[in-house]
């Protein structure tokens, strides 16, 4: 019921919000999102405070729940944004992204070793790989696949319109280790609920959290370079890549043992992630608890 509400709640937000200019329908898209938080995802909402308090490190419910709220707002805004990408010509998709690091990344892809993105549910993370494909990157996105197939047609058919070629997360293949084989991109979400084999558990925010290791296991098997990456909505959208991780040489040291290796090369990943998180908190979109234990905490000032 709920995957059929949220459905036509974002058919309902294509159809109100895509004639109006784009700085109009944030503040749509702001109040749509705060009463969803109120009234409709009460989970997510438990979740996103619990996750925000472990990073305040604060158990003051007022102020924790208001870095939620603003995070919902910030959500809605991704929202509007998602719905008036598929009608962004390549030009305007390329303006929107301030991003200084195209050296970098073209040195990477001159290698023909392949780079995967890996990424979190932050800022306006679909732009990054929209943009990148704008630039004549050739990019494939890693997509959770929704459980409901209206909603999972209507949002990876909007990522494709946007130049990205989307695979599905449960679907991987051996077409994946072909397209970092030819030097193509390849984005991915750490941050997923990971409850599968892929999962590992490493140390994010002072305590242990399970993650997702495919990133790293598909870049260990390749040689792909890997580049953290999220999109800051601040003041514009900023892609940040910090830093680019050379798997082959001496950036990151291999042990033999496939499975620590993946777990340190995924704990270098989320350390170099923790700082952009901290200091841009309201822009990241974590509606799953992560944390099984709550660490120490402290009053808010």
């Amino acid at each position: 019921m709920l995957d059929r509400t949220v459905y036509w709640l974002f058919r309902l937000s294509i159809l109100v919000t895509r004639p109006l200019p784009l700085r109009l329908g944030y503040r749509v898209g702001e109040y749509v999102a705060l009463a969803c938080y109120w009234l409709i995802f009460h989970r997510q909402r438990r979740a996103l405070n619990a996750n925000l308090a472990h990073v305040l490190q604060s158990n003051d419910a007022r102020f924790v729940d208001s870095v939620a709220r603003r995070s919902f707002r910030n959500f809605g805004k991704y929202v509007i944004d998602f719905v008036h990408y598929p009608v962004m010509t390549r030009d305007e998709v390329r303006s929107r992204l301030r991003f200084d690091q195209f050296d970098e990344l073209r040195a990477a892809e001159a290698t023909g070793r392949g780079v995967i993105i890996a990424t979190i549910h932050f800022g306006t993370w679909d732009l990054g790989a929209a943009a990148m494909a704008a630039h004549d990157f050739p990019v494939y996105a890693v997509a959770e696949r929704f459980a409901y197939g209206p909603m999972n047609d209507l949002v990876q058919g909007s990522r494709a319109k946007l130049g990205m070629k989307v695979l599905a997360g449960d679907r991987l293949g051996p077409g994946v280790f072909k397209a970092l084989r030819r030097g193509e991109m390849l984005a991915m979400l750490i941050d997923v609920s990971a409850n599968d084999a892929s999962a590992v558990e490493v140390q994010f925010f002072g305590a242990p959290a399970r993650v997702s290791s495919m990133p790293a296991r598909i870049a260990l098997r390749t040689g792909a370079w890997i580049m953290p990456g999220i999109v800051i909505r601040d003041p514009g959208d900023e892609m940040v890549i910090h830093p680019i991780i050379d798997t082959s040489l001496g950036d990151f040291p291999r042990t033999g043992d496939e499975q620590a290796d993946a777990r340190a090369l995924t704990q270098q990943i989320i350390w170099s992630l923790e700082p952009l998180i901290r200091a841009h908190l309201d822009q990241w979109f974590i509606f799953h608890k992560l944390w099984k234990q709550p660490v120490p905490t402290k009053e808010a000032a």
